[in-house]
């Protein structure tokens, strides 16, 4: 029986990740908008273990990897443990900010109408 590992995604729609050594190859990791539980950070996908570490050497500094927005747990708990650790960290898809204090649009509020 081949080794998998649970794979974490904090991204909204997920990501598909390609084996770098054959492209075809490749696995759709869950998003936000798979999961079932109310109020989630994340969701998970069983990965073969092998692509996933082939993956993850070939990203090394990938800002998936990076940010905390894809990563990796033996269990349940390390899962969860990792995404209270990287819960801080940014993806980029956070909603924004409605005060107009946000960075990625500063000024920007709702309009008054």
């Amino acid at each position: 029986m081949a080794r998998t590992v649970t794979i974490g995604c904090k991204l909204p729609h997920g990501i598909v990740i390609e084996h770098p050594a054959d492209p075809a190859k490749a696995v759709t990791l869950n998003g936000l908008n798979k999961t079932v539980i109310i109020g989630a950070t994340y969701a998970t996908t069983e990965v073969d273990g092998d692509f996933w570490d082939a993956w993850k050497n070939a990203n090394k500094g990938s800002p998936f990897l990076e940010s905390g927005a894809v990563f990796e747990g033996k269990t349940a708990a390390d899962l969860a443990a990792v995404a209270r650790e990287t819960a801080k960290q940014p993806t980029g898809f956070e909603p924004m900010a409605q005060d107009g204090t946000d960075i990625r649009a500063p000024g920007v509020k709702p309009s008054q109408a």
